[in-house]
């Protein structure tokens, strides 16, 4: 707190100021091969500065605490550099912050790094041996945050988090698992998923182009949410007419099977925390309900645009507005994975999707790769497929859902089910 105090102290002369200092400790271990090849532990911290005054703004980080007045130099010069803004740059004010449940782990900030090594080699003890692993990797953090501003705000949280990556191959098939927590899991179970995907991925064949269903699991249709949906429900977005969404809050857009909630208050939640980057406290807000367009995220910047209230979304302070959502949640439906499969007459089931960089933001045009990916037909899951495209426009698909799974994952930002698009073209 003395050097958040000493900053603000001095910033006051030249503007509003707001202050974030993060420490982290990481610990990664590294195999390749079977074998660990790396394993590292690092601190770092940071301090984030921004001043503003008259509609401008400055902003400067540094790695180095004892360069704080330095840095908060280099953001007045900054300020006084730029350009006005159209509106006003406010601060949060101080406030009361509620707490997500289970984001820190004691025991995981105490984990020794030779366990980390251990455990690697229990998931390397438990696949196959004709299998390869050209990468495995566990990695677990604690991360502190305090963060204080001109207006008198103060507050401070602290997290952990825990994760296991594991790559899987056999002659051309090979397949990949992700998991992250807040707390320590064994991580021997996703070496497994991955060996097991690796083997349903055997002997793929190609196939023709046609039209038929697809169905996105969990890491497919949260790359669509992730880089379509998200940045469309972004209030900079909307404000710039660069979403389709824009103009259209309180209007039916999608499916009345179409929930979602942005949570960061969500108990074990990956992005659940206190408060924003600008100390905003953090909440829970419904985005779509029942296909109706509620609400867009905000921070404060935008949210006095539309005469309103920051929603807890500010995701940093290098630049004016800046959004980013908590746990974006799409509600559950009542299907399982199965019932969804044997509900299908022609289709392909796609784990993983590649090229989200190419798609369209702006119209929700997809074009791009799926990866182990499995041709349906009859009900039935017939053969792995060597290699296909698929082609949607995903404003459109979520217009017409129906097929929603029942059970959630979170594994980045997005907490989402399995869910199955119809009258998508699935190009061999």
């Amino acid at each position: 707190m003395e050097i958040l105090d000493k900053i603000i102290s001095e910033g006051k002369k030249y503007g509003d100021v707001i202050v974030l200092k993060k420490n982290v400790n990481q610990v990664a271990s590294n195999f390749s091969n079977k074998e660990v090849k790396t394993t590292t532990e690092g601190n770092t911290t940071q301090l984030l500065i921004r001043v503003s005054k008259d509609k401008k703004f400055g902003y400067s980080t540094t790695s180095d605490f004892s360069k704080w007045k330095k840095c908060l130099i280099d953001a007045v010069n900054i300020m006084k550099a730029s350009k006005k803004m159209k509106n006003e740059i406010l601060l949060a004010k101080p406030q009361k912050f509620n707490t997500a449940e289970m984001i820190y782990s004691g025991r995981l900030k105490e984990l020794p790094t030779e366990k980390m090594v251990e455990k690697g080699y229990s998931i390397i003890k438990e696949i196959k041996k004709e299998f390869e692993i050209p990468m495995l990797s566990i990695n677990k953090s604690f991360e502190e945050t305090e963060i204080a501003n001109s207006e008198g705000l103060f507050a401070k949280e602290r997290e952990t988090s825990f994760s296991t990556m594991v790559e899987v191959k056999s002659g051309e098939s090979s397949a990949t698992d992700f998991k992250v927590s807040r707390d320590l899991f064994d991580p021997v179970y996703v070496g497994k998923e991955a060996e097991k995907l690796c083997l349903k991925c055997m002997n793929p064949k190609s196939i023709q182009t046609f039209r038929g269903s697809l169905i996105l699991d969990y890491f497919a249709f949260a790359g669509f949410i992730e880089n379509i949906l998200i940045p469309a429900v972004s209030a900079d977005e909307i404000h710039s007419k660069r979403s389709p969404l824009s103009k259209k809050i309180g209007e039916k857009v999608f499916s009345e099977n179409f929930t979602v909630v942005d949570d960061g208050l969500m108990d074990k939640g990956l992005l659940s925390g206190s408060f924003d980057y600008e100390g905003t406290p953090y909440q829970k807000k419904v985005i779509f309900d029942k296909g109706v367009f509620k609400k867009p995220l905000y921070d404060i910047y935008s949210a006095k645009k539309d005469k309103t209230q920051s929603t807890g979304n500010c995701g940093g302070l290098d630049r004016i507005p800046s959004i980013k959502p908590t746990n974006f949640i799409v509600s559950p439906g009542t299907y399982s994975k199965e019932e969804i499969i044997s509900d299908t007459k022609k289709g392909a089931l796609a784990t993983f999707a590649m090229g989200y960089h190419l798609v369209n933001q702006v119209t929700g045009d997809c074009s791009l790769g799926i990866e182990n990916s499995f041709y349906i037909e009859n009900g039935e899951v017939k053969f792995p497929i060597k290699q296909a495209m698929v082609s949607f426009n995903l404003f459109e698909q979520l217009k017409k859902l129906e097929i929603i799974g029942k059970n959630l994952r979170q594994e980045t930002s997005v907490v989402a089910p399995i869910v199955k698009f119809e009258d998508v073209q699935i190009i061999g």
